[in-house]
């Protein structure tokens, strides 16, 4: 029986991100990885560079969980919109039918997400 689920998971560093933004490759960082939304909903984060960070280790878990040895193709960084439910819980909205569950944890200076696709 073929299992039909897949897992990504991934560790940022914080202060590397806070660098980035700091710096002047900021806007093609910003550009290239996150959409509009998550760019608006940083706005009204106190710390942007852990905003940030937990929405690129997202990105990346969910990239990880979504290639195969067969399909070596991975999804662009912005192709994966990362939210919030209401309740607070992170969510993917990927441009196919996958279905993922994302979890997203911060400490001092990490972030780091976990990500299961059906």
């Amino acid at each position: 029986m073929k299992n039909n689920l897949s897992t990504g998971i991934d560790i940022v560093s914080i202060n590397r991100i806070k660098e980035i933004l700091n710096s002047s490759k900021r806007e093609r960082f910003l550009k290239k990885i996150f959409s509009a939304n998550e760019i608006k909903e940083a706005e009204s984060r106190k710390n942007e560079a852990q905003f940030f960070a937990g929405r690129f280790a997202a990105k990346e878990a969910v990239r990880k969980a979504t290639s195969t040895p067969e399909n070596s193709s991975k999804l662009t960084f912005k192709s994966i919109e990362v939210f919030n439910y209401d309740s607070g819980k992170p969510g993917v909205d990927l441009k196919n039918n996958s279905v993922v569950d994302i979890s997203i944890s911060h400490d001092r200076n990490y972030a780091v997400a976990f990500c299961v696709v059906q």
